[in-house]
C-alpha cells in the first residue's frame, strides 16, 4: 500500500475541482479512511448524485472558505496559482498539494516525468510504448488521461507521467528521471509570467531528480529563466546523445506518426529516457522497431473521419500557437487545409502562428470560433480576409469548413477546451458529432 494512504486516514481532505484529477484524490482519500472530504467547485458534476458519505459536495466560489477548515487541501490543475484564496491557503498552515503531488511523495523513484510547452503527450506515450517493446513494464499517466492515482500499486511498473506546469507548480518531490520537450509560451493566466512559468517547469527536475533530460536550447532557456538557486542534476542533451545513433526519417515505417519531423526530438527524448531508466543504451533494432510499430496518439493528428472528399483530424492537445504551427507544417505542402481555432483565452501570444499564416508555407483557411478564436490569427484575418472565416460555435465551424474547397479539416484550437467544454476529449467528441452531422 502506498504511504500517502495511511496520511489520509482519519484525516479531514479538501478538494478543490472536481474533474478528472479531484474525483481521484476524492476516491484515494476515501479508500485511505479519510474522516471527511469536502469538494468545492465552481459547478457540481451531472453526477454528484451518485457521491454519498463521507464526500461533501459544494457549488460555487462562495464555499472556498470551508477548505480552510481542512487538514489538507488538493487543488486541481486549473485553479489559478494566484487565484486569492489559494495565496491565503499557501501563506496558512494548511498544507496544499495536488494529485501529482501526493502519487510522488510515495512513487517518485519509478517515474519518467515529462513536462514542457509542447509535445509531451507524444513523448510520454512513445516512451511508455518503448518500455513495453523491449520487455519493461510502463503506463502512460498523469496529464495525458491515467490519474496518477489510479495507477496499479506494482513496484515493477514503470510510470511515465505527463506532468502539466500547474501541476508541476505544486510538487514536493520530483520524479527519478526528468525529461523537458521545450519552452515557450502557455498558462500565464495561471502562472502570471513567462519567468513563473519556467519556474514551474523546472520543478519537475529540481526536487531531487536524479537526471534531466532536454535539448540544448530548452536547457538555455530553463538556465536563463529559472534563477540561480535552482538546483541541476547531471544533464543529458539529445543533440549530443543520441543524433548519431537515430534512424533516418526515410528509414521509419511510413504509417508511423514517428516519421513527422516534428515529433522526432520527441522520439528522441523518449527513448533517452527509456535509457536512463533501464540503465542502458538501446539497440539501433529496438529503436527502429519501436519507431516502426508506435500509432496515432488520439487527439494529435488523428484522422477521425473522411467525409466529402476531405480529411478530418483530430488535433485537439494543440493548445498554443507552436502546437498550430506544427500541426499544419505536418500537412502536405501541395494541399489546402482548413483549421478550427479557438478557445480559453490564457492571454498567449499568436504571433508565431500569425506569422506562418502570412509567410504563405501552406494555403490555409482559417475559421475562428469562441472564446478567443478572434485573436487567433488577427493579422493574417487583416491581410487576407476571405480566408478567414467566424463561427458562432464548433458545429457551426464544422458547416463552415464543409463548404470549403480543402482537402484537410484541422481542429488545432491553439487553446484549452475548458471555456465550452468539460476537457479536450469532449471538444473532439463534439468535434465528430458535427462532422458526422454533416
Amino acid at each position: 500500500m502506498r504511504s500517502y494512504r495511511t496520511e489520509l486516514g482519519g484525516a479531514r481532505v479538501g478538494v478543490w475541482g472536481f474533474g478528472r484529477e479531484g474525483r481521484a484524490v476524492a476516491q484515494t482519500a476515501v479508500a485511505s479512511g479519510a474522516d471527511e472530504v469536502i469538494v468545492v467547485d465552481s459547478v457540481l458534476p451531472a453526477d454528484a448524485a451518485d457521491f454519498g458519505p463521507p464526500i461533501r459536495l459544494l457549488s460555487g466560489d462562495e464555499n472556498l472558505a470551508a477548505l480552510r477548515a481542512c487538514d489538507r487541501v488538493f487543488v486541481s490543475p486549473g485553479v489559478p496559482w494566484f487565484h486569492p484564496v489559494a495565496v491565503e491557503l499557501r501563506a496558512s498552515t494548511t498544507p496544499m498539494s495536488s494529485a501529482t503531488d501526493l502519487f510522488l511523495s510515495a512513487a517518485a523513484d519509478t517515474v519518467i516525468g515529462v513536462t514542457g510547452t509542447k509535445g509531451k503527450s507524444t513523448t510520454v506515450s512513445f516512451a511508455a510504448h518503448v518500455l513495453n517493446r523491449v520487455g519493461g513494464s510502463a503506463v502512460a499517466a498523469g496529464n495525458i488521461g491515467l490519474p496518477l492515482l489510479d495507477v496499479p500499486d506494482d513496484p515493477d511498473l514503470t510510470v511515465v507521467a505527463e506532468i502539466s506546469s500547474q501541476q508541476c507548480a505544486a510538487i514536493a518531490r520530483s520524479p527519478r528521471i526528468a525529461v523537458v520537450t521545450n519552452l515557450g509560451e502557455d498558462h500565464l493566466d495561471f502562472h502570471g509570467g513567462v519567468e513563473e512559468y519556467v519556474r514551474a517547469k523546472a520543478r519537475i527536475f529540481d526536487r531531487g531528480a536524479q537526471t534531466l533530460i532536454c535539448e540544448h536550447e530548452a536547457l538555455a532557456q530553463l538556465r536563463a529563466l529559472s534563477g540561480p538557486a535552482v538546483d541541476y542534476p547531471p544533464v543529458i542533451l539529445t543533440e549530443e546523445a543520441i543524433a548519431d545513433r537515430w534512424p533516418a526519417i526515410e528509414t521509419i515505417d511510413p504509417r508511423s506518426t514517428m516519421r513527422y519531423p516534428h515529433n522526432q526530438p520527441n522520439g528522441q527524448l523518449a527513448v533517452l529516457a527509456v535509457e536512463a531508466s533501464l540503465g542502458r543504451q538501446l539497440t539501433a533494432a529496438e529503436i527502429s522497431d519501436a519507431l516502426d510499430s508506435f500509432t496515432a496518439l488520439p487527439h494529435r493528428l488523428e484522422v477521425v473521419r473522411t467525409v466529402g472528399g476531405k480529411r478530418w483530424i483530430d488535433d485537439t492537445l494543440a493548445t498554443t500557437a507552436e502546437s498550430v504551427v506544427v500541426a499544419l507544417t505536418a500537412m502536405p505542402a501541395q494541399q489546402r487545409v482548413a483549421v478550427i481555432v479557438g478557445g480559453l483565452d490564457r492571454g498567449i501570444s499568436y504571433r508565431e502562428l500569425d506569422d506562418f499564416l502570412l509567410s504563405g508555407a501552406r494555403a490555409v483557411d482559417l475559421i475562428q470560433i469562441p472564446s478567443n478564436g478572434a485573436e487567433i490569427g488577427r493579422d493574417y484575418a487583416a491581410a487576407q480576409p476571405d480566408r478567414v472565416h467566424a463561427a458562432a460555435d464548433l458545429t457551426a465551424a464544422v458547416q463552415t469548413a464543409a463548404a470549403l474547397d480543402v482537402d484537410a479539416v484541422l481542429l488545432s484550437p491553439g487553446a484549452p477546451s475548458y471555456d465550452a467544454y468539460v476537457n479536450f476529449e469532449a471538444k473532439a467528441a463534439a468535434f465528430i458529432a458535427a462532422v458526422d452531422q454533416l
